[in-house]
């Protein structure tokens, strides 16, 4: 413990964005034990808090933000995307065999081949999985391709794992990825890694969530915490997928988790499916399909009852919803917990939110339901010509999709998430997406309706503050000002001011948790 005045280190920027203020500061960060002691503007003396072994970095016009806050994560489908045999760089199933035989000599008799990365379109076709089963009969083989959306797979693997090459979802990969966890030693690299690369992307905390009980994932965790090797913030939510969902464990999981650095924060619930492929619930038939509201119809009273019992038991709940009428039945769901349940403080969200209707947004302000929006989304789309939202949606409707400027103007908080391993957390590409509104090759010009997008400033707050205030953590984190933990993430250029076309360009450069650095390539 330092026992005088001075600080163990002073960051010098003439661009400081603390969430406090939507103005910038210039000036100095003063960082002691871990916490923010001062700040200091520039021009004044800050020698009274220098001492001999003073750490001063000056950081010139970087922009300085608090750490990134990624709200919706899965660390076991980024575990499971880079597991056993790397295919990224086959052409064909023939080469990918050859590396998966080589690959199985390696194993022993009773092990899974596990592979990842195929490219569907680099391959011209999708594999045969008759080809794996004549190459291993015995041996289970899943090797997942780079977009998720197909598993090429033997007979053997639909049968120990339960699921077909085309439905592989992460919840129906459950099995797998609980075989992938109980390899204890590989999972604690792996989380070293994950916690490795959200370090360079100014990642200081997340929501992550896990499958069931998750013992072993939980009790990784936990060690990394217990080892005093947990330098990220990291909140638990847990999503019944394999078994009901389970208060009791809630309940045990919220007397372990506790800390600063590692807490659960509650259950996570699936509504509805994917508007692209028509299983998302809109309130209006799809302009492609006139006598479709959705493919997948939604158990809305059986939704109900878990939410209002998790309610009652004082747990908070994610709602992964994306069309408009799952989202109105969510907001529905909420409001009958405030009803009928007792008063307490709630963090509930909806998370995806690809098109709420405008008169539900309102709605969601005033019942203090926060919003989980992925602002990368739009760069799931090679360009504006391959977008899918006027198709589904039709003319009316397109507007209707990702109006995050809606969300901000009626008050709701406002997080985001990238639902990892569908993005790997990057601002920069979220402000191209959710700000510019560009897609990936940059169209249309003048943004996708870009009044409809946040601004940059939003998008900053919506990755630090907001997210603090869902967490419950906002006296401590998510700001930058005196008495908070120092978690701070530091670009190399000020993405405020930088133009639309450079800002996918901008690095993270440096990363602190409590004071102490966790990325650093200055």
């Amino acid at each position: 413990m330092n026992m005088n005045n001075s600080a163990d280190l002073i960051l010098q920027s003439e661009n400081i964005f603390t969430a406090a203020s939507n103005s910038l500061f210039s000036g100095y960060i003063v960082i002691r034990d871990g916490v923010i002691i001062a700040m200091v503007p520039a021009g004044q003396d800050i020698r009274p808090w220098c001492g001999p072994d003073t750490q001063i970095r000056e950081l010139g016009e970087r922009l300085v933000c608090p750490g990134f806050c990624d709200n919706h994560t899965f660390f076991t489908g980024y575990m499971s995307m880079r597991r056993g045999v790397d295919l990224s760089q086959t052409d064909n199933s023939t080469q990918a065999l050859a590396i998966l035989t080589a690959a199985a000599a390696q194993l022993s008799t009773d092990d899974s081949l596990y592979a990842w990365g195929w490219s569907t379109s680099r391959w011209g076709a999708l594999p045969d999985g008759e080809v794996l089963d004549i190459a291993f009969p015995q041996r289970p083989v899943v090797a997942i391709n780079n977009d998720k959306s197909y598993c090429w797979m033997n007979q053997a693997a639909i049968a120990r794992y339960g699921f077909t090459p085309g439905e592989c979802s992460a919840e129906a990969r459950v099995h797998l990825l609980n075989e992938m966890l109980a390899d204890t030693s590989r999972v604690r690299e792996e989380l070293r890694a994950f916690i490795a690369m959200l370090a360079s992307r100014g990642v200081t905390a997340i929501k992550d969530v896990c499958f069931d009980s998750a013992p072993a994932l939980l009790d990784a965790w936990a060690e990394l915490e217990s080892q005093n090797t947990l330098p990220l913030r990291v909140s638990l939510v847990s999503e019944p997928v394999a078994e009901p969902v389970n208060f009791a464990f809630g309940q045990r999981a919220l007397a372990r988790f506790h800390s600063p650095r590692l807490r659960f924060h509650g259950f996570k619930f699936m509504v509805d499916g994917v508007i692209a492929d028509h299983t998302g619930d809109m309130l209006q038939p799809y302009a492609d399909r006139p006598q479709t509201h959705n493919e997948k119809p939604v158990n809305y009273e059986a939704l109900r009852q878990q939410v209002l019992a998790a309610d009652r038991a004082g747990f908070d709940c994610c709602l992964n919803a994306e069309g408009d009428a799952a989202i109105r039945h969510c907001i529905d769901i909420f409001a009958a917990c405030l009803q009928n349940n007792p008063p307490r403080l709630r963090h509930h969200s909806i998370s995806d939110l690809e098109c709420p209707h405008p008169d539900d947004i309102p709605r969601m302000a005033a019942l203090g339901i926060y919003a989980e929006v992925y602002a990368q989304i739009l760069l799931l789309n090679p360009g504006v010509a391959e977008a899918w939202m006027r198709e589904r949606g039709g003319d009316e409707r397109e507007a209707q999709f990702y109006d995050y400027a809606a969300l901000f103007r009626a008050g709701v908080v406002t997080t985001i998430g990238t639902d990892l391993p569908l993005f790997i957390p990057s601002i920069p590409d979220s402000m191209y997406a959710a700000c510019c509104r560009h897609f990936v090759d940059g169209s249309p010009a003048q943004g996708w309706y870009r009044e409809r997008g946040m601004t940059r400033q939003q998008l900053l707050l919506a990755w630090t503050r907001h997210s603090a205030q869902h967490h419950g953590t906002l006296a401590q984190t998510g700001s930058l000002e005196v008495g908070k933990y120092a978690d701070i993430a530091v670009f190399d250029r000020n993405l405020l001011a930088c133009p639309d076309n450079e800002v996918r360009s901008a690095r993270v450069v440096l990363t602190l948790v409590e004071g102490s650095v966790t990325y650093d390539t200055l």
